[in-house]
């Protein structure tokens, strides 16, 4: 039996426009990092559409991530929407108990 190492998640965060990103791999441990400095990036008060559509896995990382974001713009004057949600994505924010706080149009 060979052993077969495990391959990192990969994430790829592309802007769309300046309301818009658009995400797709996985969300997890390693790829929520390059996810938070992207969105730290983004101007306060912008109301903000994250297009998961491509994303297949997210972790608690990953929601805290969007979960922070969505905080901060808020408090700013924005707000922070999610799209295109697969419906293992859609699962694993109603199985954290954010389905009531992250808006998924």
């Amino acid at each position: 039996m060979r052993y077969r190492p495990v391959m990192a998640a990969e994430l790829t965060v592309t802007e769309v426009d300046a309301n818009t990103l658009t995400l797709m791999g996985e969300v997890d441990t390693h790829t929520a990092p390059q996810l938070e400095h992207r969105l730290a990036s983004v101007v306060d008060g912008t109301s903000l559409v994250l297009d998961l559509g491509g994303v297949s896995f997210i972790s608690s990382a990953g929601l805290s991530v969007i979960l922070n974001a969505q905080r901060r713009l808020e408090a700013s004057g924005g707000s922070l929407s999610l799209r295109s949600v697969s419906a293992t994505v859609t699962r694993l924010v109603e199985l954290s108990g954010l389905s009531s706080t992250l808006e998924i149009n």
